[in-house]
């Protein structure tokens, strides 16, 4: 008898706001995080222009304010934000979901695009599994840069199929917020956009 596998995109969709932002908040501060956004309003407006596109923006702010951290370091701050601060700011409804599917013994992976390092704790404790985007990390240092390709749009389905075999599953659920998960609900026998309030 074949199983069930849930999809679960994270920001917006089982988190009320964006984790990315909550953690940078977290991890230097709003007035830094303010800061860094102004040093990159020009690539942030090429950005809405659809000129540049959104993960490279992404990747500039995110070197701007990671860089030279040492991996064990940033893991530290990390898992503190993951254990301590996610859990305020996720839906209560997207939760509940989760723990349904877990009594009903299905599969549950989150896929997303922030990164792995704030997200992971959470998903451990949840014991859920997690494919996201990863941070490029040189001798035992994060440089800020994307390892590979943001874990967004096209890439969440190569990902989900690279890890997962869909044909072992008698049906898929996939519950995401934006564009960006356009191509993951696709591959769902059942989707769910902007469920949970």
């Amino acid at each position: 008898m074949k199983s069930n596998l849930a999809l679960f995109d994270f920001d917006g969709t089982i988190s009320k706001t964006n984790s990315m932002i909550e953690f940078l908040k977290f991890y230097k501060g709003s007035q830094k995080l303010i800061l860094a956004f102004v040093k990159h309003t020009h690539w942030i407006i090429l950005m809405y222009l659809g000129i540049v596109a959104k993960w490279r923006v992404k990747e500039k702010i995110w070197i701007s304010l990671f860089s030279n951290t040492h991996l064990e370091t940033f893991n530290e701050v990390s898992t503190s934000f993951s254990l301590e601060i996610l859990p305020s700011i996720l839906y209560k409804s997207a939760v509940n979901q989760i723990k349904q599917h877990k009594i009903n013994h299905d599969r549950i992976v989150v896929v997303s695009a922030s990164a792995e390092n704030w997200l992971k704790p959470w998903c451990d404790m949840q014991q859920i599994e997690l494919i996201s985007t990863r941070l490029e990390v040189k001798n035992g240092v994060v440089t800020g840069k994307i390892d590979g390709k943001n874990c967004n749009g096209k890439e969440k389905a190569k990902r989900i199929k690279q890890a997962i075999n869909l044909n072992e599953y008698d049906s898929i659920y996939a519950y995401g917020d934006s564009a960006g998960d356009k191509q993951m609900l696709a591959l769902a026998t059942y989707t769910y956009y902007k469920n949970f309030k």
